[in-house]
């Protein structure tokens, strides 16, 4: 009894040590406006401020973890910006912030995960975990930010994308997972996004083979959509339907044609690059779509036999040219 006793405090001991770890020894730059030098900040226990700022730096320093209350702000703050540090693990409610902040970036560290409550409550337009390690990010993970506008998680290993992110958290308009793991786009990947402005989508050079026909179910009008650089051989229809998608981008893919749907949707840039296997007829109809709706075009590099008319269509880049076709000759002709 004893032991289990004696065990049973260690643990909690050692819990309780965990969730209020102290900030090591660090210096922070501060730069107190935008354009000003930067001034050191000795930072000891927990980050904090001793008068408003413009920008807090961390960079280059040893911060293992972050647990909570670790950042204590109370000052006016427009970016805190945390960066090579060796920051591995972030404990919910980690940032206590009291004033709305611009920008929280952090960036270059070995960090494999996003917890549930880690920003829940902060005031902040836009989170930038660019360039870390993360894999695992919690259904909940950016739940109750009313004030995100941005969200970047670009340069990571990421795998997925829930339908369950920003709930309350309604003002998301923009999302940048670039250079990521993402394999797919389920249903609903996109419902809890900002209704009331055009969203921007980001999602190039993943391994995106599959968008499901919902993926974009409840989305408004699409600013940007950019999937160049994965592995699509088609676009869902309803992608078209009941928006406007001012520029799509899906360079550098497998595309085979567009759904009929785009021909009679209100796309006014559409560049699709480096898709080789792109089907001729199809190619017709997005000739056809281009010069009757003035759309800002660019085409991959292929050319197009139109043996009714014994000419060659070469599509390249943002123009197309008709050269006449040579036949071979037939033994009527030798």
């Amino acid at each position: 009894m004893y032991t289990a006793l004696l065990i049973l405090s260690v643990t909690c001991v050692g819990w309780l040590a965990a969730e209020n770890c102290s900030v090591p020894f660090l210096t922070g730059l501060v730069y107190q406006k935008i354009d000003s030098e930067p001034q050191n900040l000795t930072i000891e226990h927990s980050i904090q401020l001793t008068e408003d700022s413009f920008h807090l730096l961390i960079v280059n320093e040893t911060l293992p973890e972050l647990c909570r209350n670790s950042v204590n702000i109370q000052y006016e703050l427009y970016v805190l910006q945390i960066r090579n540090v060796g920051l591995a693990h972030i404990k919910p409610g980690a940032f206590n912030i009291t004033p709305t902040l611009g920008l929280l970036k952090i960036s270059y560290n070995p960090l494999t995960a996003l917890k549930k409550g880690v920003f829940q409550g902060l005031r902040v337009k836009e989170i930038d975990c660019s360039n870390n390690y993360i894999s695992s990010i919690d259904e909940e993970a950016f739940d109750g930010i009313p004030m995100l506008e941005v969200l970047r998680l670009s340069y990571n290993a990421i795998k997925q994308v829930s339908p369950e992110w920003f709930k309350n958290s309604p003002n998301v308009y923009k999302l940048s997972i670039i250079f990521n793991e993402l394999t797919s786009l389920p249903a609903r990947a996109f419902q809890n996004m900002a209704k009331d402005r055009a969203v921007k989508l980001r999602l190039s050079a993943n391994r995106i083979q599959d968008i499901d026909e919902e993926a974009f179910y409840s989305v408004g009008n699409i600013e940007i959509l950019r999937l160049n650089g994965n592995k699509l051989e088609s676009l869902p229809e309803n992608l078209f339907v009941n928006r406007t998608i001012r520029r799509l981008e899906i360079n550098t893919n497998k595309l085979l044609c567009f759904p009929d749907k785009l021909f009679q949707s209100g796309v006014g840039s559409l560049a699709f690059l480096d898709n080789p296997t792109f089907k001729c007829p199809c190619l017709e109809k997005v000739r056809h779509f281009v010069e009757t709706g003035n759309i800002n075009i660019w085409y991959p590099a292929i050319i197009c036999e139109d043996r009714a008319r014994e000419v060659n269509i070469v599509f390249n880049y943002n123009k197309t040219y008709e050269l006449p076709l040579i036949l071979r000759p037939t033994e009527a002709t030798l």
